[in-house]
Formats: structure tokens, sequence, C-alpha cells
């Protein structure tokens, strides 16, 4: 009896990596990795796995996933051959969902983020540099930026305001995959202003480029079905054999490489200034122990009193002091971490101390281990430093 043989090869990999987490991917508990963002393939990129006998499963191990694809015969170089051809407009779309908004604040992503805004990651990317096992999706190799990995999203109805005249006929927006061109339904001048606005219902999703007299003017990507949805970014992974070679997932003959494509998208920690503010009770012991000193063995005693830490490379300034408050900021921007360690050849566990005679005979500590920065108290609103606040009461 003959059977069918049907025999599948790795496509494509893709890894997110956190740099907040010691893993680099996710928290680490005793149960089942819990990973900040969920990868879900669309409904086209589906259709088009279907069509090519393709498998998708997430690896959570990496943040990511792992497509296999039905291959059959070989080429010259003993290279699997897909069984079924790509078209040249095929693309894999992934959407991501943000399933911890912390991230947003411990990841080193935009600190006033765009609304209509998402992430949008893709392999069309230029840098002969990168190695076949370490493809950045991002523009920049060393990570994800907040302002130049964004894109603006639309839903069907896509508006463009122009502080300028816009002449009837020369403003189109179109299907970058496809080609595909739509004229505006509708075009609005007066006061030497116009604004455009598209109907994009019966089009597909997708990255689009308005161009106005054959000029790009701005990229947008219509999120059709998934408009109102929590999405976070988009992964479109081109399929086409016109790209780079160390970028491309397919060669020209329809194989694929022995060295498959392992994509990442590396997201940065956030640094910040640290900020710790002390409220002193008036019956603390550091109160009291000031309330009964002459005016200059309080000046004395202050400026011997600061945030001290067992590595030599964080130290702390004093910016703020009165009776019942003071307010010790970092001298350099800290990154945050899921947990705190020392630098050096044999790191400890950071321990920052509230410390007094700093210098003297009877140096002391007020109070040890002194909590880490929350990721939730962020002040971004002297940009462009950020501040991390961590409020005490003694």
């Amino acid at each position: 009896m003959n059977g069918l043989l049907v025999k599948y090869a790795e496509l494509l990999r893709v890894s997110v990596i956190q740099l907040y987490y010691q893993n680099n991917v996710y928290r680490q508990t005793l149960v089942q990795p819990e990973l900040d963002i969920q990868i879900i393939p669309t409904q086209d990129c589906i259709n088009i796995m279907k069509r090519m006998s393709m498998v998708f499963k997430n690896t959570d191990v990496n943040g990511g996933f792992i497509v296999l694809a039905n291959v059959a015969g070989t080429n010259g170089s003993g290279n699997d051959l897909l069984r079924f051809a790509a078209k040249k407009e095929d693309a894999l779309t992934f959407l991501m969902v943000l399933k911890n908004t912390d991230v947003i604040n411990f990841d080193d992503l935009s600190a006033q983020p765009v609304s209509d805004n998402i992430y949008y990651f893709s392999n069309e990317v230029t840098d002969a540099a990168a190695l076949r096992n370490n493809l950045h999706l991002s523009k920049n190799a060393s990570g994800v930026d907040g302002v130049n990995d964004v894109i603006k999203k639309s839903n069907e109805n896509y508006h463009f305001h122009a502080a300028f005249v816009i002449l009837p006929n020369t403003a189109v927006v179109k299907h970058v995959l496809t080609g595909q061109t739509i004229n505006p339904a509708s075009l609005i001048t007066q006061v030497g202003q116009s604004d455009l606005s598209f109907n994009l219902s019966t089009f597909p999703f997708g990255k689009y480029q308005l161009l106005i007299n054959n000029l790009p003017v701005e990229d947008f990507y219509y999120l059709g079905k998934y408009a109102t949805q929590p999405v976070f970014g988009v992964i479109q992974l081109s399929l086409s054999s016109t790209l780079p070679s160390n970028y491309r997932i397919i060669e020209p003959d329809r194989s694929l490489a022995a060295a498959k494509p392992f994509y990442n998208i590396i997201f940065n920690n956030r640094q910040t200034l640290w900020r710790y503010t002390i409220q002193l009770q008036t019956n603390s012991p550091l109160y009291l122990e000031m309330a009964v000193l002459s005016a200059p063995d309080k000046t004395d005693f202050i400026n011997k009193l600061n945030i001290l830490t067992n590595d030599t490379t964080i130290t702390f300034s004093r910016t703020v002091t009165t009776d019942t408050e003071f307010v010790f900021i970092s001298n350099s921007p800290l990154l945050l971490r899921e947990k705190y360690f020392t630098t050096g050849v044999t790191p400890d566990v950071l321990n920052f101390k509230l410390t007094k005679y700093i210098g003297d005979a009877g140096e002391a500590v007020v109070k040890d281990h002194l909590p880490y920065a929350p990721t939730s108290n962020l002040d971004a609103t002297s940009l462009p430093q950020i501040y991390s606040d961590i409020f005490l009461t003694l």
C-alpha cells in the first residue's frame, strides 16, 4: 500500500526580546510563561498559509513564533523546494496585542504615545551586516524606536489635512503590497488648505501610502476589521524573492536556503532618573534628631545625609530639603530591570540605603534596602528627562 509522504520544513522564526526581563523574554514565574505581547496571524495570513500549506506555532520560550512550510523535492544544491509557490504580493501579517500595558513604561518606547499610531515591523529592511540568525525587524539594529518604528493607523475612512492647496486628480492612496491605487472620495479646499478623504472599505488591509503629485506624503496602516481591536503593532513578512538575500524567506527558484531567517524585535529597557521623595513625620527618629541641633550642626547633618548604594557607579544628589521632606535624584539614568544587581565581576543584589553622617566616624544607616523604582510611577513632564518616583514616609 502506497502512503502519501508530506514533509514540512522550517520557513522562518520570529523572536520578541524584552531586555527588561532577566531572561530577556518574560516575567519568571513558577507556572507557564505569561507573555506581555500576544502574536496572532491575521485572517489574510491564515488564508495564505492554507493556500501554501504552512503551519504557524507560537513559541513562548522566545516570545515569538515559528512558521513551517510544505516542501517537495530539492534544488541542485540540495535545498528544499516549496510545494506551492508564493505570489509576488504575498506577505504573512501578524497582529501584536498588548496583554500587559506596563510594557509602555518599562520598555524604551515613546513616553507620550500617540493614540492613532501602532508599531510596524517588516522584513523589508536593508542591512547587509545583519546576520541570518539575527535579523532585526526594527529600523535600527539596536532595537525598537518609539518614533521611527511607528506608523499612523486608519480605519476604513482615511483623512488627510494639508496646509496647502491640493489640486484635483493629483492625490491617490496606494496599497504598497499590490500597487493598487485609490482615488479620494472627497477633496475640500478652502482658505489655502485642503482636506482629503478616502473610503477603504472595499480594499485590502495593510500598509498604504498617500501620494500627491506622485510624491510620497504619508504612510499609514489600514487595519480593516481589526481597527476596533487593541492592536499594539503589526509584523509584516514579505515572501518576495527580490528582498535582500539575508532578509529573504524564499529564494527565486522557490527553494528555502539552508540557513533559515531568524528575525527579532528587540525592546530595550527604559532608562530613568530615580527620584526618592522622603517625607518625615514629626515623631520620626530622624526628624527628632535634627530638631535638637543648632543651625550650623543641622546644616552639617543634612550635607552628610544621602542615599548610598553597594554599586559605586550609582550616586545620588539631594535637590530638595525642608524640615519634613528630602528629595534625592540619581546623578545618571538607571535602566529599569526585573531584578537589580551590582555591576562588576561578582554581582550582588543592589541595595539602596539612606545614610547619615557620611564620611564621619559615626556614619550609620537610617533605612536599609530602599524600594526599587516601580514601573508605574513615571514622570515624563520634563522631556527628554524621565523620572521614576519612589515615595517613602519615615
